[in-house]
């Protein structure tokens, strides 16, 4: 720090003004740094969406993949013996199986699975593997009778295995 004087007229002097530091401070890489990360949390993030039914705990088991699989969910319903049924790995509205009529619900479940194993659903992958996810609160009664509409008609040889769906034991 100099002590910078100004000289002014008839040998007058006045102290400098200080001029403020001006301290810059570049952002741009902290910029670059978050929209890298962003990415890299986007790209990496599973969008699948998740079962929301409550499986029963496994006691014993292996794991099963989704993608090679056409899944079923189960929830319970509120009539006492009966679930709802969706035709994907998950519970969404687009999906729900017919209620009122079980006929035409068993239908709808033969042509889904005939359709996945085919390779004509929205995968385009034939799938090889029938899984099954069951809500802990549906009757063993209802998982059999979609399993056993599942695997009507031709698909019965294509579907190498049929799983339930359980909770890992935590």
């Amino acid at each position: 720090m100099s002590n910078e004087l100004i000289e002014l007229e008839e040998g007058e002097i006045m102290p400098a003004r200080r001029r403020p530091q001006e301290s810059e401070l570049d952002i741009t890489p902290m910029i670059d740094i978050t929209f890298l990360l962003l990415i890299f949390f986007i790209v990496t993030s599973n969008l699948q969406q998740q079962t929301a039914a409550k499986m029963p705990p496994a006691k014993h088991g292996t794991t099963v993949s989704s993608l090679e699989s056409a899944v079923i969910t189960m929830t319970a319903s509120q009539a006492e013996g009966r679930a709802i049924v969706y035709l994907s790995d998950g519970v969404s509205p687009e999906s729900r199986a017919e209620e009122n009529d079980l006929n035409r619900q068993e239908e709808e479940i033969s042509e889904y699975i005939e359709r996945s194993f085919a390779g004509t659903s929205e995968s385009k992958v034939p799938k090889r593997h029938l899984l099954i996810k069951a809500d802990g609160r549906v009757p063993y009664g209802e998982v059999e009778r979609v399993a056993l509409a599942a695997t009507r008609g031709g698909v019965v040889d294509t579907v190498e295995r049929l799983y339930l769906g359980v909770q890992d034991k935590k």
